[in-house]
């Protein structure tokens, strides 16, 4: 059926870099998880009513709470498609992201809310009603949602969202909670067993998780998170395919949200190539904008071939950085033609015990190294080590 609305309400559905096809992915994503789970959650608040579950009735307010956030995120998702403007030039996809957070927010207090209900029903245990009716409620809602979470999934990938990634995991726990207020009410018509406020109590906590995982995955958003390696890669292969660029360094995407997002790196090479490498960063950033649709901004750094005064200066780096600890590292060293100066470029790894002394550590390196010669530059990148670090991808 979503192949169907698909076809009928995207346009130009296969050109999934376009993001007003992400848009129309998303806004459709949204209303059906409206419509869908306003319909579960009317079914289960009858149902429960009448039958005298609060399990059930509980997993009717999982999906009214549900409905609620798709009708935020649609809202999210329809501010997030403006253009950029004067007081926002890189457009407005990230309010998603602060949308996503109020979502998040209102589906972990909907749970507090639930918890307390079934709290009461597991002190004040009533006879619950279990017939085919119910049965069938049930199964038809964890169809429903197993449903629900292949298309979100399927979606989400296309439009990269962070939304619809937690919507589709909340789909899941949302099929696996109703499995158990079916198996406790089966359980109760069977046994006896009062055990539906503590499958109701189970229900809150899928919820208050659910909106735990997706605030955490909204806030790691926004704190930024690692690139995608795919794009990463592809942004590469067209780098690679200039040979006179000999390295790049500080690649960076830096994402606004809703498939925006502007480039940055340093393009290495040698001063005898100048006239290639200029020609090379300029079809770079041109290619990078035609497949999508980004801003890009490269910086062109000359490298110098001077294997005396590499082993000079790397000797200077770990005798400072010795004063502090051992297990400090350097890598990516390079030395870089800078006019005048010589600009020696790394990267340097240390623990975690040794942040506190970032600052003073960095100060002692230019120090020593500027004091071998006026014309000499330092450029530090710190970074901490942890176990199984991986500090870049290979070029």
């Amino acid at each position: 059926m979503m192949s169907l609305l698909v076809k009928l309400f995207v346009r130009n559905y296969e050109n999934v870099s376009d993001p007003r096809v992400k848009k129309a992915y998303a806004a459709l994503s949204g209303i059906t998880g409206i419509v869908l789970n306003m319909v579960l959650c009317t079914a289960k608040l009858v149902i429960g009513f009448f039958c005298h579950s609060v399990a059930v009735t509980a997993d009717g307010f999982n999906n009214l709470s549900d409905a609620g956030t798709s009708l935020i995120s649609l809202l999210g998702f329809k501010i997030a498609g403006y253009g950029g403007g004067s007081m926002h030039p890189f457009g407005h996809g990230r309010f998603e992201w602060v949308m996503g957070i109020f979502t998040s927010a209102a589906v972990f207090l909907m749970g507090i809310k639930l918890a307390g209900t079934s709290a009461a029903a597991i002190a004040n245990p009533s006879r619950t009603l279990f017939d085919g009716t119910v049965a069938a409620v049930l199964l038809l809602s964890v169809a429903v949602k197993l449903y629900m979470y292949f298309y979100n999934k399927r979606f989400a990938e296309v439009t990269g969202s962070e939304t619809l990634k937690a919507a589709a995991a909340d789909c899941i726990s949302d099929s696996v909670a109703t499995a158990a207020v079916f198996l406790s009410a089966v359980i109760g018509c069977s046994t006896g067993l009062a055990v539906d406020g503590y499958c109701g109590a189970l229900v809150s906590v899928f919820i208050m998780f659910n909106g735990v995982k997706s605030l955490w995955e909204v806030l790691g958003r926004i704190m930024g998170k690692a690139a995608d390696q795919d794009t990463v890669e592809q942004i590469l292969q067209r780098v690679r395919a200039h040979r006179e660029i000999a390295g790049v360094q500080d690649l960076m995407l830096h994402d606004y949200g809703f498939g925006y997002f502007a480039v940055s790196m340093r393009a290495e090479g040698y001063r005898k190539d100048s006239g290639k490498l200029s020609a090379a960063v300029s079809d770079i950033a041109y290619e990078l904008y035609r497949q999508f649709r980004c801003d890009c901004c490269i910086q062109i750094d000359y490298l110098l071939k001077d294997k005396a005064l590499e082993k000079t200066l790397t000797e200077k780096i770990y005798d400072a950085a010795g004063r502090y600890s051992e297990d400090i590292q350097i890598c990516q060293f390079r030395l870089l033609e800078d006019g005048e100066h010589i600009t020696a470029a790394f990267e340097l790894l240390y623990p975690t015990g040794q942040k506190k002394h970032e600052a003073e550590l960095c100060r002692d390196i230019t120090q020593s190294i500027e004091a071998e010669d006026p014309r000499y530059r330092v450029m530090i990148k710190s970074v901490i080590r942890r176990p199984h670090f991986r500090f870049r991808a290979d070029f």
